[in-house]
């Protein structure tokens, strides 16, 4: 009760105070002043109720202490009790003023913030979050003591519940006597230490009856339970009429006369002793009452001294808070002043930036006004420039035109003369072929007769000639107009230049051509990619201009074209042709071929010809591992896929077809071997067991020359697709040795001797036609290109005079392959 009224007296002193800062806030609100008044005089006037009571009940309390003599064993439980009460009173008392100090001081800085400041966001801003704090605190100390007051309610109900039991106790007690039958049961412990506690202050007629009971052997006189019981039943049968005590003894068996006669004159004491505790009880709390309200008279008189003098302190603290208001109001007042002040301040100073800010207007008029005219002059003057450049341009188309009009004069009269040309070429060709089939005939008719009287290796054993100036003349003339039966490759221009300048190369005659000019015209067959990069998966080289895509030999951003796209087998050969000329690829868009190039590899390993979409074969592999090669880099293919399609091309008899399940063929076997080569995984990927079978497969292919398939005639071609794979192809040996993955130039690997050089010689140069030069495919056929270069090659592998050596993995001479390997040094040496 002592903190309930102290949490009270403090929420009280809170709330009036902030209700007088409130009310000298607001001075004009005479209504709200009053009421607010009211409200802290009722409040000051419970809690002061409130502390009565409090010191009522101590009083009360030293009171009920005054016998502690009776119970001194039980009195330092109750006083240790007592002392930690008034420990927890002090703590709480503690705790409540730092609280309300908190609070008080959040108010305080609260009042300062509104003293001798400018109202600005900031401020406003502040000031909330102050009276948000303050007002946080409040309430959080007003919820705290009310779960306190809650808590002490429960302790009060609880504790007036337990003394209501202690006093029933006492009066059950006190009429224990007048029931006379059964002895009420024990106590607990310590209820009945607190009862032997209350003795102290009994009358002596209670202590005596105590006594006696004590001395007599308790309410039964001695007696055992059940005598007494049958004792107490008979005098109760005979209402007490001492002409029949005979009859009682006959009662209570096994008792002699002299005993209930004995017992009978306890009882009666018993009953004597009880009647006078009755009254002497009566007349003790007939005592005690008229004390305990002398007592509380005293402590009235003395509560309403003290309540005077609370009166007095609270009009002085009245008059202190009226004070407060009063000072509160002049600083207001002070502060509305200088307000105003500032306003007047700001007033002036807003007028003197308003006139800033209109003579900043007229001046930004002013310069607007001369960028006006200066960008209507500059107008003017763009407008007679743009004039003077249409009429220049319109004089420069009119020239343009007229040197058109004259090369296209000079363009006819050069058709003219190529169709005079091709006119007397298929005539001299007509002649040509009349004498050839003379000629052929000539010679049937000799090989007739000289099969008739010799053996079939006589023929063979036939010394011929190899004419290497008709052979010149031949691939010179693939450089310029072909001729008619060959007029239809002219989509793929690109590769029959490949045949015929490496052709060249590979007879020592490059000294007969234009180097520059060709290289001109190769670069401008590059698809180089456009500003936007979105033919990217498109670049490399085209076979030649048959699309009508306009001459470009720059390394600039191309122009974009619906069916403009590389080749693979152009880019490889486009590539070879430079090397061929001893360009330095410096004008290839070496990451866009490689970008197209990767966009051409399918998911199995292989790749298509073109974006579009065309057959895919192991040509293709071989075409894209050189390109790779040639440009020192393999990001433009996927290895692994590659390697793994080369893997499952291979056939049941060891050799390799142009892809899975398909037949054995000495041209994709020589692909997949030289792309493995230039891959550096040939041993890698092949056992030696393997390499074996595939070395006897190459072997088999010859008769006299080559052939491609089993039971299939000789071709030329053959002469260096299986021969160039022997020479690939490493040493067989016992044991597994390193070849570099390009072997070096010999005149003949261990496995390429096996083969009869004589009979292939004679073959190639069978198939040689002695008047136009070149090769073709089978002996008295028409030569071409492809198989005019490659019977040349076939002759350098067996070591043919007067012929450079062929790179068999490459495909180009081994000057060509040096210079490269120059190119790749040099670049390495410009990265580092």
């Amino acid at each position: 009760m002592a903190a309930l009224a102290t949490a009270a007296s403090a929420d009280a002193n809170l709330e009036g105070g902030d209700n007088l800062r409130f009310c000298g806030h607001n001075g004009n609100k005479n209504e709200k002043e009053k009421a607010s008044h009211s409200r802290t005089t009722q409040f000051f006037r419970n809690a002061e109720n409130l502390r009565r009571q409090v010191e009522k009940l101590e009083k009360e309390k030293v009171l009920s202490n005054q016998s502690r003599k009776v119970f001194q064993d039980d009195h330092g439980s109750i006083e240790d009790y007592d002392n930690k009460l008034k420990t927890d009173h002090k703590t709480e008392v503690i705790k409540l003023q730092q609280q309300l100090r908190k609070v008080r001081n959040g108010v305080n800085r609260f009042q300062r913030q509104l003293m001798d400041v400018k109202p600005t966001p900031e401020l406003i801003e502040r000031l909330k979050d102050f009276m948000t704090e303050a007002e946080n605190s409040i309430t959080s100390f007003k919820e705290e003591q009310h779960q306190r007051y809650e808590e002490l309610l429960k302790k009060e109900n609880t504790c007036w519940q337990e003394v209501c039991a202690l006093e029933k106790k006492i009066g059950v007690w006190a009429l224990a006597g007048a029931a006379g039958t059964k002895v009420p049961p024990l106590a607990h412990p310590a209820k009945v230490c607190l009862a032997r506690g209350l003795d102290g202050d009994l009358p002596p007629e209670v202590t005596e009856l105590e006594r006696f009971l004590m001395l007599t052997g308790g309410r039964q006189g001695g007696w055992d339970q059940c005598d007494h019981e049958s004792f107490l039943k008979a005098r109760a049968k005979l209402s007490g009429k001492p002409a029949h005590k005979m009859e009682a003894l006959l009662q209570v068996p096994g008792r002699r006369k002299d005993e209930v006669l004995q017992h009978e004159e306890w009882y009666q004491r018993l009953l004597y002793l009880e009647e006078k505790k009755r009254q002497a009880i009566h007349r003790w709390k007939v005592q005690r009452q008229k004390k305990r309200e002398a007592e509380l008279k005293q402590q009235e008189e003395k509560e309403d001294a003290a309540r005077q003098e609370e009166a007095e302190l609270a009009e002085a603290q009245q008059r202190r808070a009226e004070e407060e208001r009063r000072e509160a109001a002049a600083q207001l007042e002070l502060w509305k002043a200088e307000r105003r002040l500032q306003e007047a301040e700001e007033e002036e100073r807003r007028v003197r930036e308003e006139v800033l800010q209109r003579r900043r207007a007229k001046e930004e008029r002013r310069r607007q006004q001369e960028v006006k005219l200066a960008l209507e002059a500059h107008t003017r003057a763009r407008k007679q420039q743009e004039e003077r450049y249409l009429l220049e341009k319109e004089y420069e188309e009119q020239r343009e035109k007229e040197q058109r009009q004259r090369s296209a004069a000079i363009g006819i009269r050069i058709f003219q003369e190529r169709d005079l040309y091709r006119l007397e070429t298929k005539l001299q060709e007509k002649q040509t072929k009349d004498e050839e089939e003379i000629l052929r005939q000539k010679r049937l008719a000799k090989l007739k007769e000289k099969m008739a009287e010799e053996e079939n290796s006589l023929a063979e054993c036939e010394e011929i000639d190899f004419l290497k100036d008709r052979h010149i003349r031949f691939f010179q003339r693939c450089l310029q107009v072909l001729p008619e039966r060959y007029s239809s490759l002219e989509t793929s221009r690109l590769t029959i230049v490949f045949f015929a300048l490496s052709g060249l190369d590979v007879l020592d005659a490059m000294d007969v051509i234009d180097k520059p000019s060709l290289i001109e015209w190769i670069y401008s067959l590059q698809v180089l990619p456009t500003e936007d990069q979105s033919n990217l998966g498109r670049c490399g080289f085209r076979g030649s201009s048959h699309l009508g895509v306009p001459y470009n030999p720059s390394k600039g951003p191309g122009s974009p074209h619906p069916y403009d796209s590389g080749h693979i087998a152009m880019t490889y050969t486009g590539l070879a042709c430079l090397i061929i000329l001893g360009d330095n690829l410096s004008r290839v868009n070496k990451e866009a071929c490689l970008a197209g190039l990767k966009a051409l590899q399918l998911e199995d390993g292989s790749f298509y010809a073109v974006p579009e979409g065309s057959e895919n074969d192991m040509r293709f592999v071989y075409c894209a591992s050189c390109i790779c090669y040639m440009l020192n880099d393999w990001s433009g293919m996927d290895i692994k896929k590659a390697i793994d399609y080369v893997r499952r091309s291979m056939s049941y008899d060891n050799g390799i077809g142009q892809g899975a399940g398909l037949e054995s063929h000495g041209g994709s076997t020589f692909c997949a071997i030289a792309s493995l080569c230039l891959m550096g995984k040939l041993e890698e990927m092949f056992s030696e067991k393997e390499l074996n079978r595939i070395r006897r497969w190459c072997i088999m292919r010859q008769q006299n020359g080559f052939h491609g398939r089993p039971n299939k005639p000789v071709d030329t071609c053959y002469s260096f697709w299986v021969g160039a794979t022997l020479e690939v192809l490493p040493a067989p040996s016992p044991k597994p040795q390193y070849h570099p993955p390009i072997p070096p130039p010999t005149l003949y690997s261990d496995v390429f001797q096996y083969t009869n050089f004589e009979k292939n010689r004679n073959y190639i140069l069978s198939t040689q036609d002695r008047l136009v030069g070149g090769f073709a495919k089978w002996p008295d056929s028409h030569p071409d290109a492809l198989h005019a270069y490659f019977g040349i090659c076939g002759l350098s592998l067996i070591g043919e005079s007067s012929l450079r050596r062929v790179h068999p993995a490459l495909n180009v001479s081994e000057r060509a392959f040096e210079y490269l390997q120059q190119l790749h040094r040099s670049w390495r040496e410009t990265c580092t």
